[in-house]
């Protein structure tokens, strides 16, 4: 590959990684092409994108980013996979794909600046993703709704019990 291209591949991969608050680095050693197509599968049906580079790349692509403390970590096969709205994504698919497979390993990752090792990544995959997070915020806006409901509803409901009793003893 020429240094033009090289150049190039380097300038479309910041474009798309420039604005993403994490990304993941996955070592692959001696993984099946039936894996690497389960692993492609499993990433995009999480909306995540993964691609394998060349180091060099993605070290070009980095540099002068907030994602360029991951350097350190470029060595050896290195497949970059990201989600641009759940930074947690590609850490979930990561981590459940190699408890299946010890082919894949989880390098490194680094949110907003900071590098995470294999540790901080399955507390990264932990988080709740964005849809969670937004159910969360709804069930806390509705409980004080819900409960007030039920608690004007309880002086009908009682009066409704003591009558239906009243009608049940006087039938009996």
């Amino acid at each position: 590959m020429d240094k033009d291209t090289k150049i190039a591949k380097s300038a479309e991969l910041r474009e798309q990684i420039e604005d993403m608050t994490a990304l993941v680095l996955v070592e692959f050693n001696k993984l099946t092409v039936a894996d690497a197509d389960s692993l492609r599968t499993a990433f995009r049906d999480a909306g995540c994108t993964y691609k394998v580079l060349k180091n060099s790349t993605i070290r070009y692509a980095i540099a002068g980013t907030e994602h360029e403390p991951l350097t350190a970590h470029l060595k050896g096969v290195t497949g970059l996979a990201y989600h641009a709205d759940d930074p947690g994504a590609p850490a979930r698919v990561a981590r459940d794909f190699a408890k299946d497979n010890d082919a894949l390993n989880v390098k490194a990752a680094v949110i907003q600046g900071e590098v995470l090792d294999a540790q901080g990544v399955n507390r990264l995959a932990d988080m709740p993703g964005p849809l969670e997070l937004k159910a969360k915020l709804l069930t806390l806006f509705i409980t004080p709704a819900t409960n007030m409901a039920k608690v004007l509803q309880a002086p009908l409901r009682d009066m409704l019990n003591v009558l239906n009793a009243k009608k049940d003893k006087d039938a009996a």
